[in-house]
């Protein structure tokens, strides 16, 4: 055996070679358009703007990853006061103590905002009471097309040319179900659903639900709220108009409960199909926890398995010490919108974005005010920052050629770069 583990070493490094050979072939950075809608992924799909803007967006108030069940969180964080449950991903999956602790929640007058395209149905049970056409809760609908044409229908939120959003598939149109609650679902019952928003087609992809003191949020559509969607100023209206339903309070991002839509919508089939509303689906997990003797067989396994890690471990390797990682999250959040503006090579948008980085670093260091590029003040920048006077008058000669401009070639945008490096190199 120890004469073949060369081989077999060998063989497997060759085998990693290749793949990494296939893999990045074609050159270039590779993205994932996967739709994971993950808060630290800057893939066209992730949710790491969002993310970003949601940090400062009540001030004195906390943005909370919940990277635990919720009853576990945040009962804890919250005592009658006008908070948030947000959760953003293809389908939410939710056990019975999450929905109780999640209802418990909204009833004491706070809100959860629920952008998914697949919903737990033991939540929708106490949300639905059967009262426009007596059935039960069968999820979403969808129609399938590569375009939807989204807007608010309360007419303070309204907007006069609606917000179209396309799927893209490395920055191809792609066919695409979009999500909508079917309009059996609405009526004038008191304790029916509210319309908020609607697609091109009339169906309803945005509706709220009160619930004891608070409000429930179900938005169907959680493809707005990604990195490629938030890239140009109309797509992040669409999303400060939808966010403004939030209490000005703590934000807590629910990341735990986050599964593939597949995947969430055979469980929730099984905890709201095959019976009565009562029943739920409990996972094999708590039946054997359920059973003394099962408890302690799976106690005594997690054991044994936890000492052949510790054992095989101090054997193998010594210990690695975990070092912090060094973190500056301008810098993350600047590169960032740049990479997603390098997806599309809209040089001019990144131009623009490298100049306002330029002007709020005059700000800052020479305390000069930006609002207007005249004469004056490329002669009060030169004389403070001791740059040459033409290298400064180069600069805003560019900006105004790339403002007024429509697209932009790249060697424009790199000579333009070039000149700003001159400055942030030689400037006192």
């Amino acid at each position: 055996m120890n004469d073949k583990r060369p081989f077999i070493i060998l063989g497997i490094t060759a085998l990693i070679i290749l793949c990494f050979f296939i893999y990045f072939r074609g050159g270039g950075q590779q993205y994932s358009w996967v739709e994971d809608y993950k808060e630290k992924s800057t893939d066209p799909y992730g949710t790491a703007i969002l993310h970003e803007l949601l940090e400062d967006y009540f001030p004195n108030k906390d943005l909370v990853d919940l990277k635990k069940s919720i009853y576990k969180e945040i009962p804890l964080a919250t005592n009658d006061t006008t908070d948030n449950y947000l959760f953003i991903g293809e389908a939410l999956y939710l056990d019975t103590n999450n929905i109780d602790a999640l209802l418990q929640f909204v009833e004491k007058g706070n809100i959860a905002f629920i952008s998914s395209k697949t919903i737990p149905y033991d939540l929708m049970f106490h949300l639905y009471y059967e009262e426009c056409n007596y059935n039960y809760w069968e999820d979403y609908d969808a129609h399938s097309d590569s375009m939807s044409v989204l807007n608010f229908l309360n007419p303070s939120l309204r907007k006069e040319q609606p917000y179209e959003y396309r799927f893209l598939n490395k920055n191809l149109p792609r066919n695409y179900r979009w999500q909508y609650i079917d309009s059996a679902y609405f009526c004038d019952e008191p304790y029916s659903f509210a319309e908020v928003g609607a697609n091109h087609l009339g169906q309803i992809n945005f509706a709220k639900k009160a619930y004891g003191k608070g409000t429930f949020y179900l938005h169907t559509t959680p493809l707005v709220f990604t990195n490629i969607q938030l890239l140009d100023q109309t797509g992040l209206d669409y999303v400060e108009r939808a966010l403004s339903h939030l209490h000005p309070g703590n934000i807590y991002w629910d990341t735990f409960s986050r599964t593939a839509e597949n995947i969430g919508r055979r469980r929730n089939q099984r905890a709201g199909h095959g019976g009565s509303r009562g029943l739920t689906a409990e996972s094999p997990l708590k039946y054997i926890l359920q059973q003394d003797s099962l408890a302690w067989a799976w106690y005594l396994f997690l054991a044994l398995a936890l000492v052949y890690l510790l054992f095989r471990a101090k054997r193998r390797q010594r210990v690695i010490p975990v070092l912090p990682e060094n973190s500056n999250t301008s810098l993350e959040f600047i590169s960032t919108i740049g990479r997603l503006y390098f997806i599309q090579n809209d040089h001019r948008e990144l131009s623009l974005q490298k100049m306002k980085l330029f002007l709020g670093y005059v700000r800052d260091r020479y305390h000069l005010p930006t609002k207007d590029l005249t004469d004056t003040f490329a002669a009060r920048l030169s004389a403070k920052s001791e740059i040459p006077l033409s290298v400064i008058q180069t600069i805003v000669k560019y900006y105004t050629n790339i403002k007024t401009s429509n697209v932009i070639s790249e060697q424009t945008m790199i000579d333009f770069h070039l000149e700003m490096d001159k400055f942030y190199k030689h400037c006192k």
